[in-house]
């Protein structure tokens, strides 16, 4: 990379607008929803094409040898950088197939109860649904959770819930608990490292769901200790889309298979994860480039800048606003924060997800996404190195231009 506006070790900046060249972006549009689906420099695109035209160059010795070495090269890379060993984890394309992959990979019998908290990403939730629609007496225990809530007191719900089901005595154990590190909608960042330390005081397995938490803070496994992890690295990570990390400790991993059985079908974690299948591999290739592009920054300058600026940023929003971001302590905001609306009646037949995603992608050229939690409507706004505080301003303006006149008709 030959930008002269790269940062140095010196001088991990500049951030803000002069970042807009290095990424995709037309002149004319503000991209503030990177927490959806991500999106990747330009010189890590340039990198996915040359691993794809290297595979297609000869298609046998990328496919038969050159691939192998090219995944045990990431591994070994995403280890360092998640602080685990290389041979606990595989590469997947996104965090959905890493969820059906262990949930249904474990052996569930009678009697398993599966905890989730109801603010758990809905492709998650839905799939434990499906675990439980398929197995006899296996149920799912949701911990209702509404935001804000302290981190001591989320911790509290948890534990009651675990303690009213071991009053139970009915013979049913909680084998597995699901939770977030980074919920999605809300976005609020969870106290991980207890959640997992009490749900294993109780004899669960735990798997975080991990979707949001590369890229954004600092990962480190070993000491996190789950039992299973999923990221996207294509979130926060800029890498192409279709890329992800999957972490199975490894006293786990002879229950764990990929989601499609291949040839390789009872080698060990590593060969059956290591072929999916015949397909194009260059989104996973585009981690290497990503990780390439992040170092020139220094993580601890992305992570304190996006995080100051989704601080920053929601809470000149609210001011505009006049209204509050969702999360009183800093420390529950990661690099999304979440903004509420001044919405006067909240059963307005447009005051809904489509309508307001059509008015703002329509006529402004800008989404957020807007969802109802509690008793208020909010707006998800992510911070990422290409925005300022200026773009955060003139998205409040547009939105509060969005709920006046939804007010005006109420």
């Amino acid at each position: 990379m030959t930008n002269v506006h790269l940062p140095t070790a010196a001088n991990p900046g500049p951030f803000g607008h002069q970042q807009r060249k290095n990424f995709l972006f037309p002149e004319n549009y503000t991209q503030f929803n990177h927490g959806s689906f991500g999106t990747f420099p330009k010189v890590v695109q340039d990198d996915m094409r040359a691993w794809h035209d290297r595979a297609e160059q000869n298609p046998d010795l990328w496919m038969r040898r050159d691939l192998y070495v090219a995944l045990n090269d990431i591994r070994a890379q995403l280890a360092e950088f998640v602080n685990c060993d290389k041979e606990e984890l595989a590469l997947v394309t996104n965090t959905t197939v890493g969820v059906n992959t262990v949930l249904r990979s474990l052996p569930f019998v009678p009697g398993d109860r599966i905890l989730v908290l109801s603010t758990g990403y809905v492709s998650v939730n839905q799939t434990v649904r499906y675990i439980c629609d398929t197995h006899q007496d296996v149920k799912v225990i949701e911990v209702p959770v509404t935001f804000p809530i302290s981190d001591k007191d989320l911790l509290a719900k948890v534990e009651d819930t675990l303690k009213a089901h071991q009053e139970l005595k009915d013979g049913s154990r909680i084998k597995l608990g699901i939770v977030d590190w980074i919920s999605s909608v809300p976005s609020v960042v969870h106290p991980v490292k207890e959640l997992v330390e009490l749900l294993h005081s109780y004899g669960a397995l735990v798997y975080v769901d991990g979707a949001h938490s590369i890229g954004q803070v600092p990962v480190d496994l070993s000491h996190l200790r789950p039992d299973f992890y999923i990221a996207n690295c294509h979130k926060w990570l800029y890498s192409v889309r279709g890329s992800a990390l999957l972490y199975v400790a490894k006293r786990h991993q002879h229950l764990i298979h990929p989601t499609s059985i291949t040839g390789d079908y009872t080698s060990g974690f590593e060969k059956e994860f290591g072929w999916a299948g015949t397909q194009d591999y260059s989104s996973l290739m585009s981690i290497l480039s990503a990780l390439k592009f992040r170092k020139q920054f220094g993580e601890d300058a992305i992570i304190s800048y996006t995080h100051s600026l989704a601080l920053e940023g929601g809470k000149a929003m609210a001011k505009i606003l006049g209204t509050h971001c969702l999360t009183p302590d800093d420390h529950q905001v990661g690099n999304m924060v979440n903004i509420a609306l001044p919405i006067k009646d909240l059963n307005h037949l447009k005051a809904n997800t489509k309508d307001f995603m059509e008015i703002l992608m329509d006529k402004y050229n800008v989404y957020t996404p807007a969802f109802r939690h509690g008793d208020h409507f909010y707006t998800r706004v992510s911070a990422q190195i290409y925005l300022e505080l200026e773009d955060f301003i003139r998205l409040a303006n547009i939105w509060k231009e969005v709920i006046d006149d939804l007010n005006a008709s109420s």
